[in-house]
């Protein structure tokens, strides 16, 4: 047989087919097209009873988000706060003479790279009991956060952060007369690593929350005391302190009344090893011994708070920070107002 004839028969086929009709598709019945409508309008009609929400807050726990290259975003802090009492090991709290602390802070955030970002803090702190006063700068911390996960719609953003803190307070020969309040520092190089976590929810009502998790470790350095200091001591001493490591916690919760106006919760637990002392410690005011260090503690509080936002970059915090338990802590109630700036 003619291969040219057996080309041609094949060559008709194919032009045949190309050119022949579509199978015609039966259309969805009514009833469907029904509900697609219905369910349309429905999802349009609440997304237009949402609102894109504007968060700045809460108080306390730091957001898992890298700023974006090129932006620095402002946040200064005052802390009023009052220490009148102490918990014993068991949890029970015992009055104190209060102490009065008016610490405000300047922390600050510097976007550098699409998944990193330079944060610092500055401080300044005022002490007050019994008539005396005490004043100076306190610690100073740098750090850097490297954003691991963007936040989408069904997953949270992720962070992970390295800070130290440098002994810009004073820590060491204080006044003997002023009962340690005096001290504004811890006098430790300090590293902490932490671990954030931020996820805005949608799809529970029509008001977001903003939920965040922030998980921190501290390492401090050792320190040499001399005299009284922060961590006691007396006339003579003279040695070498290790601070004890310890953990924070923070749990942050924000629900969105409207774009601007916004409750905040952060729930904050910390857990610090025992502080060690070792070299001379001297003597106290009456002659006996000086105590230097301290035993393990821990705290729980709780920081509810109230957040307007006048706009994506700019806002405005209030709220009451205060134990609710602890165990060789301070039982303190502070009142705390913020302002926040990005530009």
């Amino acid at each position: 047989m003619d291969k040219r004839w057996i080309f041609g028969c094949f060559l008709s086929l194919s032009l045949y087919a190309d050119q022949a009709p579509p199978v015609e598709q039966n259309p969805p019945p009514p009833q469907v097209v029904e509900k697609q409508l219905e369910d349309a309008e429905r999802e349009f009609k609440i997304a237009k009873e949402m609102f894109n929400p504007w968060y700045a807050g809460p108080l306390l726990t730091p957001s898992a988000h890298i700023l974006a290259p090129g932006y620095v975003n402002i946040q200064p802090y005052l802390f009023w706060t009052n220490n009148y009492g102490k918990f014993s090991e068991s949890g029970k709290s015992h009055k104190i003479p209060n102490i009065h602390t008016l610490n405000p802070q300047v922390p600050g955030i510097i976007g550098m790279l699409p998944w990193m970002h330079f944060t610092f803090n500055a401080q300044y702190v005022w002490n007050k009991q019994r008539g005396e006063i005490g004043k100076n700068w306190g610690d100073t911390s740098v750090g850097l956060s490297f954003g691991l996960l963007h936040e989408g719609p069904y997953n949270p953003a992720l962070l992970l952060a390295v800070k130290e803190s440098f002994p810009s307070g004073s820590y060491q020969r204080l006044d003997p007369d002023k009962g340690g309040i005096d001290a504004t520092g811890a006098g430790s190089f300090e590293t902490t690593f932490s671990f954030n976590i931020s996820k805005i929810v949608w799809w529970v009502s029509l008001h977001p929350m903003n939920f965040r998790l922030s998980l921190n470790y501290t390492i401090p350095a050792l320190v040499k005391v001399h005299g009284f200091n922060a961590y006691g001591g007396g006339f003579g001493t003279d040695g070498k302190v290790r601070p004890g490591s310890f953990f924070q916690g923070d749990f942050g919760y924000e629900y969105s009344f409207t774009q601007r106006w916004v409750a905040a919760l952060d729930i904050v637990y910390t857990y610090s090893l025992r502080t060690k002392f070792s070299g001379h410690s001297g003597v106290d005011a009456i002659g006996a011994p000086a105590v230097v260090g301290g035993p393990f503690n821990d705290q729980l509080s709780f920081a509810p708070a109230l957040e307007y936002n006048p706009n994506p970059n700019m806002s405005f915090l209030g709220g009451v920070w205060f134990t609710a338990w602890g165990r060789n802590s301070l039982n303190f109630i502070s009142g705390v107002i913020s302002y926040e700036y990005t530009f």
